[in-house]
């Protein structure tokens, strides 16, 4: 029999939005937490960002699977009383705006925790609650620029380049749901609340911290290569990338490769000592590659137990063995799209259900008939613009 997700029968406000507050809720949505996702009359800005229909763009959709959705304008007074309302019935609330905004609309950690003190309150910051930066607007290129990481992905001219994927954004959201996840249980036995504060500042620096210290070490200058060989290579109709951890990945490449001489040779003989020819090793390793092609070389290198990897692209990672025998993707039904593949979260039960992320409003006259608003009230509310659909 399989065990109920984790979290059912917990309730989370979401008052976030974009990408790290969201994307926190929708991992605690993942595991069975009633997630309601409240946005602004406008809808949460990620729903125009890019690109897609009837505001499902991509972003969207990541970071709010398993909601529902209710439009409120929180600067109406009955707006915010409504929110108050329902955060003094939730475990959790998210929220990511810029220090004090939160609190001027009256939706800070202690009118909330007024009314409900066991509640575990999430702040998501750019630059952290205060300091000579806390009000610097925050976003994922700025927090790659500021914290090192476009510095360290420069290009052969040296130029900072931003990694094209969400980092500060996507690991404050996992180091947000790990503190979630702590906070429940120091709840659970003392029954006391918390107010978290995360930011995406602190977050880029602990996912950088051996990097941080690395630089620290050897004074900004380039460490030695952590293996030789390691590389992305050509071959001749693609690219693979190789690598040799240990002394049996480096004998099985050599093999492979023809330079079995190598092995016994003393300026191979070890880890230590490749790494003092590293240019040479991966120029002849990379000469090698290209004389024949990807298929080639993965027969080869995988009947050798090499350490290698076919370069893939999404659809090929998608579609691969491994991917499909380990459930990694769901075939999540998402309008207005139809089918897409959705990535499931790391270690949740695969029998778990992963639901749609909701259209903006989606669900908010359900969602106000289970906090008691009778019918008349809620037409009241949608007459005076305080709710949307």
């Amino acid at each position: 029999m399989n065990a109920a997700p984790p979290y059912a029968g917990l309730k989370v406000l979401d008052l976030s939005q974009g990408i790290a507050g969201p994307y926190c809720a929708s991992l605690l949505a993942q595991q069975g937490a009633d997630v309601i996702k409240v946005e602004p009359p406008g809808g949460d800005w990620i729903r125009n960002a890019g690109g897609g229909r009837e505001g499902m763009t991509p972003l969207a959709i990541a970071g709010n699977l398993g909601k529902r959705s209710i439009v409120v304008d929180a600067q109406k007074p009955a707006g915010r009383d409504l929110l108050l309302r329902m955060a003094a019935h939730a475990d959790i609330v998210v929220e990511n705006n810029r220090p004090g905004v939160i609190e001027r609309l009256g939706l800070g950690y202690g009118a909330v925790a007024a009314a409900n003190p066991a509640v575990v309150y999430v702040s998501i910051t750019g630059f952290g609650p205060d300091g000579p930066e806390a009000q610097k607007a925050g976003t994922d290129s700025i927090l790659q620029s500021l914290t090192g990481m476009a510095h360290r992905n420069r290009d052969r001219d040296g130029t900072p380049r931003r990694m094209p994927l969400l980092i500060p954004d996507t690991v404050t959201a996992v180091y947000a749901a790990q503190a979630v996840g702590a906070a429940l249980y120091a709840r659970s036995r003392d029954g006391q609340g918390r107010h978290l504060k995360l930011s995406l500042l602190e977050s880029a620096a602990a996912f950088q911290a051996a990097q941080i210290v690395e630089n620290r070490i050897f004074h900004g200058s380039a460490p030695p290569p952590n293996t030789v060989p390691a590389g992305v290579f050509r071959t001749r109709d693609g690219h693979l990338s190789l690598s040799a951890v240990t002394e049996g990945h480096f004998r099985a490449a050599m093999r492979v490769l023809g330079l079995e001489a190598w092995i016994e040779d003393p300026r191979f003989a070890d880890a230590a000592e490749r790494k003092k020819h590293a240019a040479f090793v991966n120029e002849e390793v990379g000469r090698r590659l290209a004389e024949q092609t990807t298929a080639y070389w993965v027969g080869k290198l995988a009947a050798a137990d090499a350490l290698f990897a076919e370069i893939a692209d999404y659809p090929a990672f998608v579609a691969s063995a491994q991917a499909r025998h380990l459930g990694a993707f769901a075939a999540l039904e998402q309008p207005p799209y139809g089918e897409l593949p959705a990535a499931r979260m790391p270690g949740a039960d695969r029998a778990w259900p992963l639901r749609a992320a909701p259209r903006a409003g989606e669900h908010g006259e359900e969602i106000l008939r289970e906090f008691g608003l009778e019918q008349a009230a809620i037409e009241q509310l949608r007459l005076s613009g305080t709710i949307r659909g």
